[in-house]
């Protein structure tokens, strides 16, 4: 699995020169210190001048020569402080290297703070006067320490006012045997060691909670097939408030598409007694949910969604965003406009989703329509509109990074006449210079990108030279040579109109472009963001009004050109079998000059002369039959150019679409459930955060989380409260335990309710098999 977060980015802080030829030290926005041999990352490190490993690193520096004044100066530490720190990592002796390089010792050790905290509990039952005295001379016994009454007075203040510590929040680890699949080999026995609850049998009635409310104290336990969907509480319920008027099917779609049903007709694979019990009131059917999503379409929704979506990325406060659109292969009968097709490279019936992405990735706005206008129409009129729906003001300055699909010199001049907007673009058909500039370089840095986990970076050195662009010296080009992990070198050019910005920050911004990139093939292939919805049309006789016309190029004039084109081919071939065909009528003409140019000529001679002769005749007579053909080909290109000039040359679009029957796929149901997928997609990632940081491990992260989302479990309804009992699909290891156990642990901090507008509190925990009871009724 891809990793989506954002590259790290570093500023070189140590360089090279004659006293260190190869140590470059880079300082990141982590407060780490990635430190390269040559080209190849040697080790990261704190930047913490604490740590023991900024010290060793600091000191292995200075003892390989590094200038000392320069190691002053670039790390802020004393010259005897780091050639103490040099000395001790010299040592033979590993106690006396710790014991330098700790400094000065402290009394209060961990062990010693323990003790403190166990025998306080003790202690303190007698009354607490005289127990520091007490206390010291226990550690004087036991550690053969002294500690003063200062040094131990903040840890018994704290006790006396009850500050419970770090550690004291940690629950337990679990004791007793734990085998390979999570299951103890005592029967009754948890995989954890301990004993199991005791509950009530499994095998309730799945009546719908409105018909059995729990008011008693003793909880009913409920099997639930979507359990682990409630792992997204919290934005199932606030999805409903999205809107003026509260529209409970939207939490309804919203929880089907993070079940993996990316339509409405995959909703039927649900089971609905238990989606009722979790989110209320539900329309099971697909064709009354077709009925509520035509009553729902509306703009004044869309929009609401729309800023949903902003509000729950924490886009209101970003100012940098991608813009590309994604184009749907259409294959279906409709008369639809044709646009390129990437995927099978080719013009063809198409849709497309012009969509806007946050820095991080996430999807932010997007507009569904056809190719009546070019993308760079459409980017102008799509931001926007963007910022209109967002309810941002015209004064707030936003960036634009686009592909080389929106280059042209009418784009640009729009951009520098817009104070609000800035743009950033690759410099289309920019030719490779020689590398270094005679001008010197503007500067360096690394790109480091994580692979399979966090600390498993690939780093990608770049040197960039940052001048006006000579073509139009009021833009900015900044051109950038990237060197891979393999050694492979690239040069691109960047163009953009914002002189002010920092040009790594905007050399990391267009190599990220890969974030926006891959969510599209993400939300397709999770989400279903290819997913037509809706098979309604709109004739552009109805959208007359509402389109903004423009001149093409004729519909005679496209026949002329078709026909000329086909001409040309067609020219070329004959030109081509002109061509080989003097070829070899000149090599046939000089074996005959050789062979009459002998005395005796054999009988076999005189045979083969008398058949080249016949082919240089048959050569002859081809090329003037070829000649003709070329001739006549000539005069039917000569007679096309006279038509074309005598032809209109553009029409309206609009007029020559309503002429050709052409029509526009009903945007509006499409892109309220695209709205909602990529809401799903959002509120997934949000959710996904903290496990995938815990976890670490990017090859099935994204896996392993849809899993447990999409698990079954036991419900233990109370009156005011339900404990989510999710049941995984697999055994997991106690690494595993851990990390999601964590998770639920901090989840649970946030109060989550049932969105079923009961307000019922949401305990999450993971469960195991071990603890079912199951008995069947029949």
């Amino acid at each position: 699995m891809m990793s989506e977060s954002l590259p790290h980015t570093a500023q070189m802080i140590l360089g090279l020169d004659r006293d260190n030829p190869v140590f470059t030290v880079y300082a990141d926005d982590e407060e780490q210190l990635h430190v390269y041999y040559g080209f190849e990352l040697l080790e990261v490190v704190s930047a913490d001048r604490e740590t023991p490993n900024f010290k060793m690193l600091v000191g292995r520096l200075y003892n390989s020569g590094t200038n000392r004044k320069i190691l002053k100066e670039t790390f802020n530490v004393d010259l005897k402080t780091i050639q103490g720190w040099a000395a001790a990592i010299c040592c033979s002796d590993a106690q006396e290297m710790v014991r330098r390089l700790s400094g000065r010792k402290r009394k209060l050790t961990a062990p010693i703070e323990a003790y403190v905290r166990m025998r306080w509990a003790q202690l303190s039952c007698e009354g607490t006067y005289g127990i520091s005295a007490r206390l010291r001379q226990e550690i004087q016994s036991v550690f053969q320490v002294s500690l003063s009454n200062e040094t131990l007075r903040p840890l018994v203040g704290q006790l006396k006012r009850g500050v419970p510590t770090i550690a004291d929040n940690i629950p337990e680890a679990p004791q007793g045997p734990i085998d390979n699949q999570g299951v103890s080999d005592k029967p009754g026995e948890n995989a954890c060691g301990c004993s199991p609850s005791d509950s009530p049998e499994l095998s309730q009635s799945l009546a719908q909670a409105s018909e059995a409310p729990m008011l008693e104290n003793s909880p009913q336990n409920h099997w639930c097939d979507h359990a682990g969907l409630l792992i997204f509480a919290q934005a199932l319920a606030a999805v409903t408030q999205a809107m003026d008027e509260p529209q409970p099917l939207l939490k309804q779609w919203l929880a089907s598409l993070l079940l993996g049903a990316v339509n409405i007709e995959q909703t039927k694979f649900l089971n609905w007694p238990d989606m009722s019990r979790l989110l209320g009131s539900v329309v099971r059917f697909p064709y009354c949910q077709r009925q509520k999503l035509e009553r729902i379409a509306t703009e004044v929704h869309l929009e609401a969604l729309a800023r949903f979506n902003a509000q729950w990325i924490g886009a209101n406060g970003q100012s940098d965003f991608y813009f590309d659109p994604h184009t749907k292969h259409y294959t279906g009968e409709q008369n639809v406009l044709k646009g390129w097709i990437s995927s099978i490279r080719w013009a063809d019936k198409a849709m497309h989703s012009d969509f806007i992405h946050t820095a991080a990735g996430d999807p932010l706005y997007f507009e569904t329509t056809d190719n009546f206008e070019d993308l760079c129409q459409r980017f102008f009129d799509v931001t926007r509109r963007c910022r209109s729906t967002m309810q941002w003001s015209k004064e707030r300055v936003l960036t634009w990074v686009i592909d080389r699909g929106i280059f042209g010199s009418e784009v640009f001049e729009k951009v520098l006449a817009d104070p609000g907007m800035h743009l950033i673009t690759w410099d289309k058909g920019f030719q490779a210079m020689s590398w270094p500039p005679v001008d010197g370089l503007s500067g360096r840095m690394v790109i480091q990108r994580a692979r399979n986990r966090s600390t498993d970076l690939r780093s990608y050195p770049l040197e960039y030279w940052d001048r006006p662009w000579p073509k139009n010296t009021r833009l900015r080009q900044i051109v950038v040579q990237a060197t891979n992990p393999k050694g492979r070198t690239i040069q691109v050019a960047i163009l953009t109109d914002d002189w002010q910005r920092n040009a790594q920050e905007i050399i990391v911004l267009i190599f990220s472009r890969w974030l926006q990139e891959n969510d599209f093939k993400y939300l397709d292939k999770h989400f279903g963001i290819n997913q037509i919805t809706s098979y309604g049309v709109i004739e552009y006789q109805e959208l007359s009004q509402s389109v903004q016309d423009r001149q093409v190029c004729s519909g005679e004039l496209k026949a002329l050109q078709t026909q000329r084109r086909a001409i040309r081919s067609r020219q070329s071939r004959v030109l081509l079998r002109q061509t080989k065909s003097d070829h070899e009528a000149h090599q046939c003409e000089k074996e005959i000059v050789e062979m009459e140019s002998k005395q005796t000529l054999s009988l076999e001679d005189k045979k083969q002369l008398g058949l080249l002769r016949g082919k240089r005749t048959r050569y002859k007579n081809k090329r003037q039959e070829l000649g003709q053909e070329i001739e006549s080909l000539n005069h039917g290109l000569d007679e096309l150019d006279q038509k074309a000039q005598g032809v209109q040359k553009t029409e309206s679009r609009l007029k020559q679409s309503i002429e050709q029957k052409m029509v526009r796929m009903d945007p509006a149901k499409k892109r309220l459930m695209d709205q909602l997928r990529v809401i799903a997609r959002n509120v997934f990632y949000k959710a996904l955060a903290p496990f995938k940081k815990a976890y670490d491990n990017y090859r099935d992260d994204h896996d392993q989380f849809r899993q447990l989302t999409q698990s079954a479990g036991v419900l233990e309804v109370k009156a005011d409260s339900i404990m989510v009992n999710i049941m995984p699909r697999v055994s997991y290891s106690p690494q595993l335990r851990r990390v999601i156990t964590k998770v639920f642990q901090e989840l649970n901090k946030r109060q989550l309710v049932l969105p079923d507008n009961s307000s019922r509190k949401l305990i999450l925990r993971l469960a195991e098999r071990s603890e079912l009871q199951v008995t069947l009724r029949k």
